[in-house]
């Protein structure tokens, strides 16, 4: 068959293309992600008999706005990324700026702690853990994405990989932000973002081979 055979023939059953597309697609993947990372966490850890509590404290609603500012931007990232050729614009610096900003407060908070206390609220006895469960916690929700950016025209494998890992350790991050309890903000500021750090090399490292057309 000659080229321009198959270009006709192609075209010829083209039909509209729906509104949105691309949004909707990811956005329902999000929803899939999402139930997916609560029912493992359930499974995992069970049920937190503290959220009554916790949901009384300034701390546990922002430990739940640095991944909801992160998912936000994440989420236009992501579109931009699924297609082809599309400008990015100003998408990554507007999905760094959250995690900038929180770096920068745990630096200016742990700054006025006592020297004697510094490693000891960032490290913590659980850093390692803290960081692998949130990881783990996102792994749902980057099959959930990594399946949807398949289905759409992403040219750029490895950078669309990073961009679906940051919109998923973000989700992952706001299920594990609801369940963990109660830690000073210089503990989890650091950890989170290394736990979105390993998700985004995760999704960069796999893409190549998944996305692949």
């Amino acid at each position: 068959m000659r080229t321009q055979d198959l270009v006709s023939r192609l075209a010829g059953r083209a039909g509209p293309i729906e509104r949105n597309a691309v949004a909707r697609r990811l956005n329902r993947a999000l929803m899939a992600g999402l139930a997916g990372n609560a029912v493992l966490l359930v499974t995992l850890y069970g049920i937190d008999t503290n959220m009554p509590e916790q949901m009384l404290t300034a701390m546990f609603w922002i430990r739940l706005a640095f991944p909801l500012a992160i998912m936000a931007a994440a989420l236009r990232l992501a579109e931009r990324l699924a297609r082809p050729g599309a400008a990015l614009g100003l998408a990554w610096t507007a999905a760094i700026v959250p995690t900038i900003l929180m770096l920068l407060v745990a630096a200016v908070i742990l700054f006025a702690t006592p020297s004697a206390y510094r490693l000891r609220w960032t490290l913590g006895a659980t850093w390692a853990a803290t960081t692998a469960n949130a990881v783990l916690l996102s792994l749902p929700s980057l099959a959930a994405v990594m399946h949807a950016m398949k289905g759409l025209a992403p040219t750029r494998l490895a950078v669309a990989g990073a961009g679906a890992g940051l919109l998923a350790g973000a989700q992952g991050l706001l299920v594990y932000s609801v369940y963990c309890a109660d830690m000073p903000a210089t503990f989890w500021s650091v950890w989170h973002v290394l736990a979105v750090l390993v998700t985004m090399a995760i999704g960069a490292g796999l893409a190549p081979g998944y996305l692949r057309w």
